[in-house]
């Protein structure tokens, strides 16, 4: 199990820096799948897959907000995925309204890689 904590503290550490998108490129297998609850737009579906979907489907995730707080609880690892709770504060740029969001993310790991993640909110 050494192998994915590493992965789960390393990846977590990045997140809790603000490195989102390069934790991913470090860290997403080539064949990622990436899952919401729902399409983030008509362009970017709930499930992608591959390397570059998951890079746009972030990028679309997070178009015009700005993460203003960002607390994160794990990792917490069992078989081959660990799970983080994340609680955030998002100003929405167009209309500087904030709000808070939270949700629990998933993610399978293979080799070293994550293979998959998973987001849960409401």
């Amino acid at each position: 199990m050494a192998a994915i904590d590493a992965v789960a503290r390393d990846f977590t550490a990045m997140l809790r820096l603000g490195q989102f998108e390069a934790a991913g490129e470090k860290f997403w297998a080539t064949d990622v799948r990436s899952a919401e609850p729902a399409d983030i737009s008509q362009d970017i579906p709930a499930l992608v897959s591959g390397r570059e979907a998951a890079r746009l489907k972030a990028r679309a995730r997070f178009a015009n907000k700005e993460i203003d707080d960002l607390g994160i609880d794990g990792p917490f690892v069992t078989g081959d995925q660990f799970a983080l709770f994340l609680d955030m504060l998002i100003t929405d740029l167009a209309t500087g309204r904030t709000q808070p969001f939270a949700e629990i993310a998933i993610f399978t790991v293979r080799d070293g890689h994550i293979i998959e993640e998973r987001f849960f909110y409401g």
